[in-house]
């Protein structure tokens, strides 16, 4: 169940002047957390035997797979960039995208455990040298005054939108950024991996009790929402119980979406993950 659709624009978004249109006193980033909270009876359930029957079906295509590939191949590690086709800004040759990704998630994570981002720029390029990202940062170097300046501005619109809509959590929320997730497959022939922006929620044993939010900067929605049902079987695989809910975030117009994760989500991706498994060019 879709709870808010990302169209139209949610009244977080900047207005076509450029002014925002915020509830008076209300921080767009609480309508976000009631939304994640819900109400609690009426979660989504989901069939025990769900995680179990899943992964079976992926380990008869991944063990398919794996019996026509080289003996001496290592593992075929698989995101959702190669399993939904969803290039991201790091496979484009154009320089500023991909550093508006490395920046703003850098920010993002700022953001969640509540740090005030004044110079997004220099905080951006701080919290990249300390998490060891050097490429990132000389290539910012290496950019000329007016593209710098360039990157400055269209950066300082993305972390004003995400200000405004990363709510305050609680420290019982368990924020946690980056989760990264790896399932082997076939005895780790096969590995489907994917890194969580920011997973919400005390896992609970049988219970869904996760939140899952994805940030994008700018790829089409449609396919950054294929990734968080991608990232949410990866979850069920994981624990057992997929996040009962995801929302995505896209910073460069300040506008969000959230939905209910489904049994049906989970089975079709399953589906699909089954179906490039079995594909022939998948074993080249």
């Amino acid at each position: 169940m879709v709870l808010v659709a990302p169209s139209p624009l949610v009244p977080d978004a900047a207005t076509d002047d450029g002014t925002r249109s915020e509830v008076p006193g209300v921080p767009s980033g609480r309508d976000l957390l009631a939304l994640l909270r819900g109400d609690h009876a009426a979660r989504p359930s989901f069939d025990p035997g769900l995680a179990g029957g899943v992964r079976a079906w992926l380990e008869d295509a991944a063990f398919e797979t794996a019996s026509v590939r080289a003996e001496r191949a290592g593992s075929l590690m698989l995101g959702a960039r190669q399993i939904l086709g969803t290039a991201t800004t790091h496979d484009t040759t154009d320089v500023a995208p991909r550093l508006v990704d490395r920046l703003v998630h850098a920010l993002f994570r700022q953001l969640v455990f509540g740090c005030r981002i004044e110079d997004p720029l220099g905080d951006g390029l701080d919290a990249l040298r300390a998490a060891g990202d050097e490429e990132t940062v000389r290539g910012v170097a290496a950019l000329g005054g007016p593209a710098r300046a360039a990157l400055g501005t269209t950066l300082d619109r993305h972390i004003a939108h995400l200000s405004a809509l990363v709510p305050r959590f609680a420290p019982g929320w368990m924020p946690r950024t980056d989760d990264y997730v790896a399932i082997p497959l076939a005895g780790g022939a096969v590995v489907l991996h994917g890194v969580f922006d920011l997973l919400v929620g005390i896992p609970q044993s049988g219970t869904a009790s996760l939140c899952a939010l994805g940030l994008s900067t700018g790829g089409p929605w449609p396919r950054e929402r294929r990734t968080l049902h991608f990232l949410a079987l990866l979850e069920l695989l994981r624990t057992g119980t997929p996040p009962f809910r995801v929302a995505l975030l896209e910073s460069a117009t300040g506008r969000y979406g959230v939905e209910d994760i489904s049994e049906e989500h989970l089975r079709a991706m399953a589906a699909h993950v089954a179906g490039w498994l079995g594909r022939s060019d998948t074993c080249a």
